[in-house]
Parts: C-alpha cells; sequence; structure tokens
C-alpha cells in the first residue's frame, strides 16, 4: 500500500542494505518521503538479490547510499550530513543492529562487547547526531530506535543481544524525555519473529522460529514491509504524540504465554 504520510520528509535509515532496514528505506519510499539515505557497511544486500537503492529508484524516490560505521561516532555525524544535501534529516531511523553466533550465559567477551559497539553506541550515537541536527535546524524531527522483542522479554540463547536491546528500549524512553522539549520525538520498534536471511541465518534463532510461529496469535511471522510500515507510521504526523514508546510489532506473541 502505497501512502503519502511521509510527504515532505527526508529519511536516514543505518542498516538499510538488507533485511529489516531495507525493508524500512524501501517502505519510506512507498510512504511518500522526499528522500531517503541509505547507510550501511555496503551497498550490496547480504542475501542477494537487488539493492536498497534500485528498489527505490523504480518507486520514484531520490536516494543516495552512504557508507557508515555505527559504531565510530565521526561516520554516523557524516551521515547526518549527507541528507543536507535533500534539505536535511526529519526522520532518523537508527536500525543497524547484529547477533553473536554463540550467545547462551558463556557468550564470550569479544562478542558481548561487539554487540554492544554496533546496537548500543551505535544506536546512540545515530540518535545523537539526528538530534543534533534537528535541533540546529530548529526541526520538530523524528528519531526511530530499532528494538527487539528479545529487549522486552529475554531468552537464554539470546543473553548479549537481548541485555543491548533492553537497552535501546530504555534509551528511547529517556531520550525521548531530553528531546521532547524540542519537539524531538524517540521511540522504539520492537519486532517479533520477522522472516528475513538474519533470523534464517542465526544459530539458535533459526531453529525456534517455529516454535515461535505457532504460540503467535496470528500464526505466522512477520514481513520486513511490516516493521517498514510501523516505522513510517512513528516518522510520521500522524503519530505526533507518540513518544518514548516501544510499539511491539509481533503478531501478538508477547501478549499470551
Amino acid at each position: 500500500m502505497n501512502t503519502n504520510i511521509l510527504a515532505g520528509k527526508v529519511v536516514v535509515v543505518t542498516g538499510a542494505a538488507s533485511g529489516i532496514g531495507k525493508a524500512v528505506a524501501v517502505q519510506a519510499a512507498r510512504h511518500g518521503a522526499k528522500a531517503i539515505i541509505v547507510s550501511d557497511l555496503n551497498a550490496e544486500p547480504r542475501e542477494g538479490g537487488r539493492s536498497t537503492l534500485a528498489e527505490i529508484s523504480d518507486i520514484g524516490v531520490p536516494a543516495r547510499f552512504h557508507r557508515a560505521d555505527v559504531s565510530q561516532r565521526a561516520d554516523v555525524d557524516a551521515l547526518v550530513e549527507a541528507a543536507e544535501a535533500f534539505g536535511g534529516i526529519d526522520v532518523m531511523v537508527a536500525n543497524a543492529g547484529i547477533t553473536a553466533k554463540a550467545d547462551g550465559f558463556d557468550v564470550t567477551e569479544e562478542d558481548f562487547h561487539r554487540l554492544m559497539r554496533v546496537n548500543l553506541d551505535g544506536t546512540l550515537f545515530s540518535a545523537q547526531a539526528a538530534a543534533r541536527r534537528m535541533k540546529a535546524s530548529g526541526r520538530a524531527g523524528s528519531i526511530v530506535l530499532m528494538a527487539s522483542m528479545g529487549g522486552i522479554a529475554g531468552a537464554g540463547i539470546t543473553v548479549g543481544y537481548s541485555t543491548s536491546k533492553g537497552g535501546v528500549v530504555l534509551m528511547a524512553k529517556s531520550l525521548a524525555d531530553a528531546l521532547g522539549p524540542d519537539g524531538i520525538r524517540v521511540n522504539a520498534v520492537a519486532p517479533g519473529t520477522i522472516d528475513t536471511h538474519l533470523l534464517r541465518t542465526s544459530p539458535g534463532i533459526a531453529e525456534a522460529a517455529e516454535g515461535f510461529r505457532r504460540r503467535t496469535p496470528l500464526r505466522r511471522l512477520g514481513k520486513p514491509s511490516e516493521i517498514g510500515d510501523a516505522v513510517a507510521w512513528l516518522g510520521s504526523d500522524l503519530s505526533s504524540y507518540v513518544t518514548g514508546t516501544a510499539l511491539l510489532v509481533d503478531g501478538g506473541l508477547l501478549a499470551v504465554i
């Protein structure tokens, strides 16, 4: 479904080459964004297929790829600066995130710190860079952080990941309070079991996915585009009085025992 809820807005999406990030960027185009900055470590999707820029081009929305390592503050500052070519950032989607191959109670120090660098540091740096630019321009923007149902309910197979995503949920609430007086809204989206390449190739999660599907009230996995639609709503003026929330998009999974 195409709408114009993001009309006139410049959207920046991190981790946008693949999976949920790609869907978020493409759906932003379908919802009428003025322009989109697509950011990742590489432009080509990990799962193969057409690039995010190619799909956005088909929709007819201006887009540009900007390489950034979100764990490096300077990279994220340059990414937000790149949006000035289209008039400046209106919506920041801090989506970039990783999982660890072995993430139980004995997650290694290296893997744990890598998770925190990307999932927490990178999210904070992205939000800070966007907020600074929005405040400087007097713009009432929207910042959307990508959390997870794993940041709301823990699991033994995602100790490090859940810790990082739980931090993202509280980051959204804290930043909403800090930036609300400037008219900047900050929310998180917490996807449930979404049918992505990352899910299918993440040890433990891939094996658990069928069990999650059977327990989900809607009895199916989510589509990446459904996360993109939720993000578009939070980025739009339709959610103008929504801030500091973690929006579960999980088919009802966490609503049931």
